[in-house]
C-alpha cells in the first residue's frame, strides 16, 4: 500500500493512474518544460497530477490552499502554467484562470484518468531538468519559485534516507501541506522503501491528532515545533497509547530541548531527529538520536556528499567554531529562482580556487571541528535589543523548560522598546515566576519585560510559528 486514508492506493494502481493522467496531459498538448499549478488541500488528485506532470517532463507547482487571488496572479505571471487544478476550497480562484486549462479535483478530474495508459513514451528529459517549483518569499518579499531538478530530488532523498532509515513497514503521517516541501518529500522518501503515507489536512493536527495516529498505526511523524507542542499538550492531558510511533522528524524551526525531553518521556523509545534545511536545497543536516545527548544544541552533521562552512561579512572562510553565515555545497542545491536572475546570483555563487557552486543561506551559525552544525538564527530574524543582537530562539528555548509551557514566541515591540514573550499553556502560571525562571538562565538583557499567556500561538499555513501574526498581537488591547 502506498497511500492510506479514504482513497487507499497500492503502488501498482498509483503507477497506472499516473501513466493514464500523463497520457491525458500529452493529448492536451502539455510536454517537456510545461508548468502545472495545483492549488488544493492535501489530496490524492494533487499527488497523481504532480507525478504525471513529472512523467511527461513537465514541472508542477503546489500552492497553499490559503493562497489569495493576488498571490495566484503573481505565480501565474511568473510561471505561465498550461493547466491549473483547484478544489472545492479554492474554486473562488477560478476567475483568475484565463490563460490555462482548468481542472477541478472534485468535478472533472476523473476524466484525466480515463485515458489509455499504453503508448506513453519514456521520460523525455534528463536528470538535470526541473521537476517542480516550490514558491517561497525571496529576500525581496516577493514569492519566488525555487527550481528543483530530478537529480536534486534523487540525491537528497537518498541522503536523508541514509540518516532517517525509513523501512517498508513504516506508515508516515503527513499533516504538513504539500506546498511546504517537507510534506511533499515524504512521498519521495516513502517510495524509496515502499512505505505507506497518510495524507491529512493541516487542521487535523489538532484534537484529532492522537486518534489519527492511533487508528492508522502511524510509525513516522514528520513535523514542525508547533505540531509537536500540540501532541505534547494533548498527550499530557489524556494519554493515548501509540506503540507504533518510532520516528519523529523536526524541521522549519528549532525544536526546544525541553520539548524533545517531553517527547522522550511521553513516548519511550521514540527516535527524534532534529533537522536543518532550506527550500533552496531541501535538507542540510540531520542530528541522529544517539548524538543528541552529547550535542543537544546542534542540528547535526551535514548530509553525506554535502559540505557546510561559515564565512564572515566579506565572504572569507572562518575557522571551526567561529560564528558566521552558513554556506552549503552539494548536488542538492536548487537551480535557482524562477525568472529571478538577480536574486539567484545573490544566493548561489561560485567561490574558491575551483569556483565551486555554493549557496549562501543567509543564516548565522557555526560548525565545530567534528562537523556538527549549530544554528544561531536567520540573518533577518535576529533581534536588536538594548544594543545587543540576539536570537529569540535562545529565549524561547529557556521558556519551554518552564513546567506547563509547550511553546513560546518572542517579539520586540518597537513602540515600547521591550521584549514580549508569548507562552502557550493550559495551566495558570505567575508572570513574576516566569521572569525569575528566565533570569536564572539568561543574561539580563535577554529577559523579556512583558509576559503574555495564550492557549494557542498563531501558526502559518505550514504550521510553523507565525511571527508576523505574533507581532500583530502587540497592537491588540
Amino acid at each position: 500500500m502506498f497511500l492510506l486514508g479514504s482513497k487507499p492506493l497500492t503502488y501498482a494502481v498509483f503507477a497506472d493512474k499516473v501513466t493514464r493522467i500523463a497520457s491525458s496531459l500529452l493529448k492536451l498538448g502539455l510536454g517537456r518544460g510545461d508548468r502545472v499549478v495545483i492549488v488544493a488541500e492535501n489530496c490524492l488528485e494533487g499527488v497523481l497530477l504532480a507525478f504525471a506532470t513529472m512523467r511527461i517532463g513537465g514541472m508542477f507547482v503546489i500552492l497553499s490552499p490559503q493562497t489569495k487571488a493576488e498571490g495566484l496572479r503573481r505565480v501565474m505571471a511568473q510561471c505561465t502554467p498550461k493547466l491549473v487544478m483547484l478544489d472545492a476550497g479554492t474554486d473562488f480562484l477560478s476567475s483568475e484562470i484565463d490563460s490555462a486549462r482548468l481542472v477541478h479535483s472534485d468535478r472533472n478530474f476523473e476524466a484525466l484518468i480515463d485515458s489509455d495508459s499504453t503508448g506513453v513514451p519514456g521520460f523525455p528529459g534528463i536528470d538535470q531538468d526541473p521537476a517542480f517549483l516550490v514558491f517561497t518569499s525571496g529576500s525581496t518579499g516577493v514569492p519566488r519559485g525555487v527550481i528543483l531538478s530530478h537529480d536534486n530530488v534523487v540525491f537528497v532523498s537518498a541522503a536523508i534516507q541514509a540518516r532517517l532509515g525509513y523501512v517498508a513497514d513504516d506508515r508516515i503521517a503527513v499533516f504538513l501541506p504539500m506546498s511546504f516541501d517537507v510534506g511533499l518529500y515524504q512521498l519521495f522518501l516513502a517510495m524509496q522503501v515502499g512505505a505507506a503515507v497518510l495524507l491529512n489536512k493541516p487542521q487535523m493536527a489538532g484534537p484529532e491528532l492522537q486518534s489519527t495516529l492511533a487508528n492508522h498505526v502511524i510509525s513516522v511523524l514528520p513535523g514542525v515545533p508547533t505540531l509537536f507542542a500540540a501532541l505534547i499538550k494533548l498527550q499530557s492531558r489524556r494519554a493515548v497509547q501509540l506503540p507504533a510511533l518510532r520516528v519523529a522528524t523536526n524541521t522549519g524551526d528549532h525544536l526546544p530541548v525541553a520539548n524533545i525531553e517531553k517527547l522522550h518521556a511521553l513516548f519511550p523509545g521514540l527516535r527524534v531527529f532534529p533537522m536543518y534545511g532550506l527550500t533552496e536545497c531541501k535538507r542540510i543536516s540531520i542530528l541522529l538520536p544517539e548524538e543528541w545527548r552529547a550535542r543537544p544544541d546542534s542540528v547535526g552533521r551535514a548530509l553525506d556528499g554535502t559540505e557546510v562552512f561559515t564565512v564572515d561579512a566579506e565572504g572569507r572562510t572562518l575557522q571551526p567554531g567561529e560564528v558566521g553565515e552558513l554556506v552549503v555545497r552539494g548536488r542538492h542545491l536548487a537551480q535557482g529562482y524562477w525568472a529571478a536572475e538577480e536574486e539567484t546570483a545573490k544566493r548561489y555563487r561560485r567561490i574558491g580556487p575551483g569556483r565551486a557552486r555554493v549557496m549562501f543561506t543567509g543564516d548565522m551559525g557555526r560548525v565545530d571541528e567534528e562537523g556538527f552544525i549549530y544554528f544561531v538564527g536567520r540573518g533577518d530574524f535576529l533581534i536588536k535589543h538594548r544594543g545587543h543582537r540576539m536570537s529569540p530562539l535562545e529565549i524561547e528555548e529557556a521558556a519551554c523548560t518552564i513546567p506547563g509551557i509547550v511553546a513560546a514566541g518572542v517579539v520586540r515591540n518597537d513602540a515600547d522598546s521591550q521584549l514580549h514573550l508569548y507562552l502557550e499553556t493550559s495551566v495558570t502560571i505567575d508572570s513574576d515566576a516566569v521572569i525569575q525562571w528566565l533570569r536564572e538562565r539568561l543574561e539580563e538583557v535577554k529577559v523579556p519585560e512583558c509576559i503574555h499567556f495564550v492557549t494557542t500561538l498563531p501558526k502559518s499555513a505550514n504550521l510553523k510559528l507565525d511571527r508576523k501574526a505574533l507581532r500583530a498581537l502587540l497592537a491588540q488591547p
